[in-house]
């Protein structure tokens, strides 16, 4: 694979269906709620969209696309649980969670990984920052307007009626990872000024939307860098900010911030999410014992356990878990390998998408898991190729600096 010219931003088609794909629903769960639709049609037409928008990416990508950069245990999970969903929509008839998991998860993932050749993590981060910035406004902005589209739950956790909290949560954090990414890079003032306001932004949007996932995942790339990257003022700066929260946390009165963030198992399943999805963990471990080795099914009773771990061993038992190892350790390698090369993009939305996965969603509907996960280990696939294209030539110059961003810090 051959390095390409860098692409503006305003043609880079593969950036923006990327940003479209991991960080738009949100912004349409926004604009369906302010709009009152009484149906999804606003929502199927984004989807729609996106696919559209990745498969001309995929075929504006070139000859070279990355049909052999992909994992034989990626490949392996994959096709086992889609065949699970394919099998349960057979049995149940309910072919929501198929058609869903197809057009939002496994169309746009398949078209944007086989097309990597056009990636440009400082395009990629932009288009993201874009949309994310947008949501954040468009959501403080309907907070402090006084819009009847704004709701509170019973901890005030400010929620849409097409947008729960946890989504609320995770727009802020990949607004916040996205300008992270562009703050390590040269910038105007102005610029500089505009990303800064968009990281208060995202902040507070978190804050409104008080959601467990989002805050850990965040934490967690808080704490992954200072470890994968050993320079002085990173460890410094990462854990003198972890230093500070655990302080604050030590000295202070938590008890209103931990009832926002429904951090106790106090109360009932109504009034306390934990003790909900505590129950919904309990049922998909009961499942699971019904067919150890193979689980029980995608399309339980109950919903989803809110928890990957567990879904995996209730919807494929231990075969798909062993599977999944596999996934696990290509994902931590492929993380470390780009981390050392200073791209942080990936990595961090990987983690973001991981650690979100432990607290909420079905495995079948988390388009970002799929799509960050995939694309990450077909990049890091296609990088590792060119280094050894380049060693064997005598090149100096790696295919990692294709993709960083220039005066990367």
């Amino acid at each position: 694979m051959n390095a390409s010219k860098p692409v503006p931003l305003y043609k880079d088609l593969w950036a923006w269906s990327f940003a479209l794909a991991i960080a738009g629903y949100p912004l349409v769960g926004v604009l369906s709620s302010v709009s009152a639709a009484a149906d999804d049609k606003l929502s199927i037409a984004f989807r729609v969209l996106v696919v559209f928008l990745c498969g001309l990416s995929f075929l504006f990508s070139g000859r070279q696309k990355a049909w052999r950069f992909g994992d034989a245990w990626l490949f392996c999970f994959a096709g086992l649980y889609m065949s699970k969903v394919g099998i349960d929509y057979r049995v149940d008839g309910d072919s929501d969670n198929l058609v869903f998991a197809v057009t939002t998860s496994v169309l746009p993932t398949a078209f944007l990984a086989l097309s990597t050749n056009r990636w440009s993590e400082i395009n990629a981060a932009w288009a993201v920052f874009v949309v994310g910035a947008l949501t954040v406004v468009g959501i403080v902005w309907l907070q402090y307007s006084g819009s009847s589209a704004v709701m509170f739950d019973n901890s005030d956790r400010v929620y849409f009626e097409r947008l729960n909290p946890i989504s609320i949560g995770h727009a802020g954090l990949t607004a916040l990872i996205a300008s992270y990414t562009l703050m390590r890079t040269p910038q105007g003032k102005i610029v500089k000024s505009a990303i800064l306001t968009v990281v208060a932004l995202s902040a507070f949007t978190m804050y409104l939307a008080s959601a467990r996932g989002p805050l850990v995942a965040m934490l967690c790339c808080v704490a992954l860098f200072p470890m994968l990257r050993p320079r002085l003022k990173t460890i410094i700066m990462g854990w003198v900010l972890l230093g500070g929260i655990v302080l604050v946390l030590a000295t202070a009165d938590m008890t209103p911030l931990v009832d926002k963030f429904h951090l106790t198992t106090s109360g009932t399943a109504a009034t306390n999410s934990n003790v909900g999805r505590l129950e919904f963990i309990a049922s998909s471990w009961e499942l699971f014992q019904q067919n150890p080795l193979f689980g029980y099914g995608t399309h339980p009773p109950f919903g989803y356990p809110h928890n990957m771990f567990v879904e995996i061993l209730q919807a494929m038992g231990l075969l798909g878990m062993a599977i999944f190892v596999g996934v696990f350790v290509k994902i931590a390698m492929a993380v470390r390998f780009l981390a050392d090369r200073r791209l942080v993009l990936l990595p961090l939305l990987a983690t973001q998408a991981f650690v979100g996965a432990q607290f909420s969603g079905s495995l079948w509907g988390s388009a970002s898991l799929w799509i960050v996960v995939t694309v990450l280990i077909f990049r890091v696939n296609a990088m590792r190729s060119f280094d050894l294209w380049a060693g064997r030539r005598g090149m100096g110059r790696s295919y990692a600096q294709f993709g960083a961003p220039s005066g990367a810090r």
